[in-house]
């Protein structure tokens, strides 16, 4: 239990009462429970999607008005990971060199575009979701609210996400001698990887079956499925580039999976309904 506080303290901003003492072997463990934090990040961000959504009729800024929130509630520390991967990767240096840009707190012209390319898309995708699907066939809460494409993606996006993050944690070494990360990397191992892969697959279907009885269960799985694919590809990339993974290329997976899970989900959209 400590381990799980841990990790919301760490991943997110959100107000915890509990304050345990910092343990990263603790948390460390507990990196198999990540796809939980997601989960309570999507049901918050599906509260204010559904009270943002009753006054703000544009998709595009109810979109960025969602992908805010976001970062006010994990303090943008992923999308730090993700530029500063993108600054490393796109280096095209040494291995120790990618390393040292990674490291370095200033933001690059690579990193700098990430990000944009990112927003762009997120919003884009986000407010394509809530125009193309503005209805889903509803489950238990028939008659009761209308609901959107958008939630759906809200609600099993950043589970999915982080369930990724433990599957690189599972999969490669940790790049670097010492870091933040290094417990991470190196309590979690392919149990670790199972439980948070069960857990965000798990949710993903009771979220599909209890709201969104429309939306195809297989349309699901394949999502989660190429989602994980491409972040075990992922893995073996920046093994391969860098000796293994870090913080930063946790958090850029993490974001980029994002991505991924929404374009699945409205690709599965137009086939499913």
């Amino acid at each position: 239990m400590e381990g799980l506080i841990l990790l919301f303290k760490f991943m997110t901003r959100l107000p915890i009462p509990m304050d345990p003492k910092f343990d990263s072997i603790k948390m460390g463990k507990s990196m198999r429970f990540f796809p939980v934090v997601g989960i309570v990040i999507g049901i918050i961000m599906y509260v204010f999607y559904l009270l943002f959504g009753s006054f703000i009729r544009s998709a595009y800024i109810l979109a960025g008005v969602m992908v805010l929130l976001e970062i006010a509630i994990t303090g943008a520390m992923h999308l730090d990971g993700l530029s500063d991967t993108f600054d490393g990767i796109f280096s095209y240096r040494s291995k120790q060199k990618m390393l040292e840009i990674m490291k370095d707190s200033r933001i690059g012209a690579n990193g700098a575009i990430a990000l944009i390319m990112y927003f762009l898309l997120k919003v884009l995708l986000l407010a394509g979701i809530q125009n193309e699907f503005p209805i889903i066939n509803l489950g238990l809460l028939s008659g009761k609210l209308q609901l959107n494409g958008m939630g759906l993606a809200l609600l099993i996006s950043p589970v999915i996400a982080r369930a990724n993050s433990v599957l690189n944690c599972g999969m490669s070494p940790y790049a670097k001698a010492s870091g933040s990360a290094k417990d991470l990397v190196e309590q979690t191992d392919r149990q670790g990887v199972m439980v948070g892969i069960l857990i965000s697959l798990i949710y993903s279907l009771l979220v599909q079956a209890i709201l969104y009885r429309g939306f195809n269960t297989i349309c699901i799985v394949n999502t989660i499925f190429v989602t994980h694919v491409l972040g075990a590809y992922f893995a073996k990339l920046m093994e391969r580039k860098i000796g293994g993974i870090t913080g930063d290329t946790l958090g850029a997976v993490l974001e980029l999976s994002q991505l991924v899970v929404l374009f699945g989900i409205y690709i599965s959209l137009g086939v499913s309904l």
